[in-house]
């Protein structure tokens, strides 16, 4: 199967730089779509997305699936 070069072009952008562990969000509140609800992120990481915003990335609690929240300009 062929992937569309719009789809490489878009999942390409998404690529984020971590920021040091010192300036991290304590909490972080994300939406699983596995389960369908809110939830606490585990092991929650700040990024900055190449286009300058922040972004919240963690897994989810119960069942282990990756959550991800963009939470605003850098």
């Amino acid at each position: 199967m062929r992937i569309p070069t719009g789809w490489r072009a878009a999942r390409s952008s998404l690529k984020a730089q971590t920021i040091p562990e010192g300036r991290r969000s304590p909490m972080a509140e994300g939406y699983c779509v596995k389960c369908k609800g809110k939830k606490e992120m585990v092991g929650p990481q700040d990024v900055v997305l190449k286009n300058g915003k922040k972004a919240v990335k963690g897994t989810c609690p119960d069942c282990g699936t990756g959550m991800f929240k963009i939470t605003g300009k850098a």
